[in-house]
């Protein structure tokens, strides 16, 4: 037999809340705000770092295409600054560069650098010779420093060197610099 507790009948339990409350809502927005606080500015370095080795890669690819193009072509091939795309101009920068054929100067290939990023050199152009190797007027094998700048204190190293050495060797290094 079923035996009587004396008490009513049970109530019905009273129904959950969905949802979240005001003080939980503002409590995660104050947490993603510290996050992003934390994170931007290292996303702001991630950025420019990424700019400046594309720009540096960019310089690299022209330096090995002329360099290919010297041997395919059995001819000296030159890269240099440039104003319009058409010819070399020492005074240019290296805001623009062209790969070009000696004597004939058919241009081959014209580049423009992204406008974040500053370009100089302490040469006014690198010219291959057939063999592949990059020499002087002298006949020497040329050594070349172009710099790919941005004025940022992010990342620090805010510089990327594409040196050409012994007529052909081609290596990119990070490092702080002013830009000019």
């Amino acid at each position: 037999m079923h035996k009587c507790s004396g008490r009513g009948a049970p109530r019905p339990s009273a129904r959950r809340s969905v949802g979240f409350s005001l003080i939980e809502l503002m409590t995660t927005i104050a947490v993603a705000a510290v996050l992003l606080a934390i994170a931007v500015p290292s996303f702001t370095a991630l950025i420019n770092g990424s700019r400046l080795t594309s720009q540096a890669n960019e310089l690299v690819a022209s330096l090995q295409y002329t360099r290919s193009e010297s041997i395919r072509l059995n001819r000296k091939v030159t890269l240099c600054p440039s104003v319009d795309g058409a010819a070399c101009s020492a005074a240019a920068g290296w805001g623009r560069w062209i790969t070009r054929i000696n004597g004939s100067g058919e241009v081959l290939r014209d580049t423009t650098s992204s406008g974040r990023t500053a370009i100089s050199s302490d040469v006014s152009e690198i010219t291959f010779s057939s063999d592949g190797l990059a020499r002087g007027s002298d006949g020497m094998l040329a050594t070349a420093a172009v710099t790919v700048c941005m004025n940022t204190q992010r990342p620090s190293e805010n510089a990327r060197v594409v040196t050409l050495a012994n007529g052909s060797r081609v290596a990119v290094r990070q490092q702080s610099a002013t830009c000019q």
